[in-house]
C-alpha cells in the first residue's frame, strides 16, 4: 500500500523501528513492570511506576503509567494516563484517556473518544480508524488501512493512505492523503472477518470533507476520482488533486494480505523446525551471538551485505576477463572457465538469497519469544520451538506493516549477516564460541 512521504513520518517510523529492535534484544537491565493474564485491569487508583508491558485477552488501565505502556490483546482500553508511549496490538485499542507521547497502534480498529488526548504523534495501521468529536492528537496524524473517520481535532498534519477517509474535524496543518474513487461503502471488507468488539463506521469509498472542516494548510490528495468536498469547509491553503490510477488506487485485498502472511509464517516455522533439527546448535550460537553482541552485528552485517555484491562483481569480471584470454589462447578452456565462474556465483547468490530468506528471520523471533515469555512468566520455561512460534507470529504480524515492515525485515538481515560473519571468524580462528542460548 502506497504511503505519503514526509519528514516527520520517516523519523517516526525510524523511531519505532528502533524502539521494536531494543524490544528483541532488551536484557534484564531494563526497569519495567509485566503483567500477564486473561483479564489484565489496572485500577484508577493504581500508579505504574515504571514502563507496563502487558499482555492479555481483555487489558484496561484506568489507572497511571508513568513510563510507556507496551500492551498486546484483544481489546486494550485506555481510560487513564500514560505519561509515555502507548505501543499497542490488538484486535481493537479504544483510547478514552490520556496518551501524553506518542501514539502507535497495530490494530484491526483503533479508536479515540471523545475524551482522548495524545499528547504528540498518533501512527495507526489497520482496517479502520476512528476519531471522535472533541478528541485530540496535539502532533500528526498518520494511518494507513482500510478506512478511516476523522471527527477530533488535529495539531499538525494528516497523512495517510486508505480506500476511504471523511474529514470532520479541526486540521492546524496540511492534510496529505491517498484515496480511493468515490463511491459505496468499501465491498472488500469481509463479512466473515472476526468481528470486533467495538462499532465500525460505514463510509463511503473516496475522500470526503465535511462542512464543519478547518484545515489550516493544504489539502492535497491522490485519487482517481473527485473528492467529495462541501463548499462550506475552510481550506485556507486551497485544495490540489493529483489524479492516480485505478492499478494504483486498489489496496490490497485483505484476504489475499492474510493468506500471504499466513503462507510466510508457515514457511519459516517449517525451515525453523528444519534447523532446529539438524543444525541446532549453530541456530542457537547465532542466536547467542546477535543477543550478545546486538551492535557488532549490525555492522559487520552491513559490511557482509555490501562484500556480496562486491565479491559478485568480482566473480562475474574475473570470468569475463578469463573468458576472453581463453579465445585467445587456449578456446578449449572458454567452456569450463565460463562454467566455473557461473557456478561459482551462483552458488554464491543462491546461497546468500536462502539465508538472508529465512536465518535471520528465525535468530531474532528465537530471541523476541523467549525474550517475551521471560517477561511475561519468569518462572516458566518453555520449549525453543515454542518461543520460535511465538516470536515468528509476532515477527510477521510486524512486518506486515507498511514501511516499518520493510526497515525491520533490513535491520534483522544486517543482525543475522553479522551473527554469521563473526561466528565464521570466531570458528576460523578457533576461538571460543559465543555463549549458546539453554536449550530446554
Amino acid at each position: 500500500m502506497i504511503l505519503i512521504r514526509g519528514k516527520w513520518r520517516t523519523a517516526s517510523v525510524g523511531f519505532l523501528c528502533t524502539l521494536l529492535l531494543l524490544v528483541f534484544l532488551a536484557t534484564p537491565v531494563w526497569s519495567l513492570v509485566s503483567r500477564s493474564g486473561d483479564q489484565i485491569i489496572i485500577g484508577a487508583n493504581e500508579v505504574i511506576a515504571d514502563d507496563l508491558y502487558v499482555a492479555g485477552r481483555t487489558i484496561t488501565i484506568n489507572g497511571t503509567v508513568n513510563g510507556d505502556l507496551v500492551a498486546v490483546g484483544r481489546l486494550i482500553t485506555i481510560n487513564g494516563t500514560v505519561q509515555g508511549d502507548l505501543l499497542a496490538a490488538a484486535q481493537a485499542v479504544v483510547v478514552n484517556g490520556t496518551i501524553n507521547d506518542d501514539l502507535r497502534v497495530v490494530s484491526q480498529v483503533t479508536q479515540l473518544g471523545s475524551n482522548a488526548r495524545v499528547g504528540d504523534d498518533a501512527v495507526a495501521a489497520g482496517m479502520s480508524f476512528e476519531s471522535l468529536a472533541e478528541s485530540t492528537v496535539a502532533g500528526d496524524l498518520a494511518f494507513t488501512g482500510w478506512q478511516a473517520l476523522l471527527a477530533g481535532n488535529v495539531g499538525r498534519n494528516v497523512t495517510g493512505s486508505m480506500a476511504a477517509l471523511e474529514l470532520r474535524s479541526n486540521v492546524g496543518g496540511n492534510v496529505n492523503v491517498i484515496t480511493g474513487a468515490e463511491g459505496d461503502a468499501p465491498e472488500a471488507y469481509p463479512p466473515f472477518f472476526p468481528q470486533p468488539p467495538v462499532p465500525i463506521p460505514q463510509l463511503r469509498a473516496g475522500l470526503t470533507v465535511a462542512d464543519s472542516v478547518q484545515i489550516s494548510g493544504n489539502l492535497t490528495y491522490r485519487s482517481p476520482g473527485v473528492a467529495t468536498i462541501s463548499q462550506q469547509a475552510q481550506i485556507a491553503g486551497g485544495v490540489l488533486r493529483e489524479e492516480l490510477p485505478e492499478d494504483e488506487t486498489a489496496a490490497p485485498a485483505p484476504v489475499t494480505t492474510i493468506a500471504q502472511q499466513l503462507q510466510y509464517f508457515i514457511a519459516l516455522v517449517l525451515v525453523g523446525w528444519l534447523l532446529f533439527k539438524f543444525v541446532p546448535n549453530w541456530i542457537q550460537s547465532l542466536a547467542a551471538i546477535a543477543s550478545s553482541k546486538p551492535l557488532p552485528s549490525l555492522g559487520w552485517g552491513i559490511v557482509t551485505f555490501l562484500a556480496v555484491g562486491i565479491i559478485a562483481i568480482a566473480i562475474a569480471f574475473v570470468t569475463f576477463v578469463l573468458t576472453a584470454l581463453s579465445a585467445i589462447t587456449l578456446p578449449v578452456l572458454i567452456f569450463p572457465v565460463l562454467g566455473l565462474g557461473t557456478l561459482a556465483n551462483l552458488t554464491l547468490i543462491f546461497g546468500f538469497l536462502l539465508f538472508v530468506m529465512f536465518v535471520p528471520q528465525i535468530v531474532v523471533s528465537l530471541l523476541g519469544g523467549r525474550w517475551l515469555i521471560h517477561k511475561l512468566q519468569p518462572s516458566t520455561s518453555s520449549n525453543r520451538f515454542v518461543s520460535l512460534a511465538i516470536g515468528l507470529l509476532i515477527f510477521v504480524l510486524l512486518t506486515a506493516i507498511p514501511v516499518l515492515g520493510g526497515l525491520l525485515h533490513l535491520i534483522t538481515i544486517f543482525l543475522g549477516l553479522g551473527a554469521l560473519w563473526i561466528w565464521i571468524r570466531n570458528n576460523r580462528d578457533r576461538a571460543p564460541t559465543e555463549p549458546q542460548l539453554a536449550a530446554v
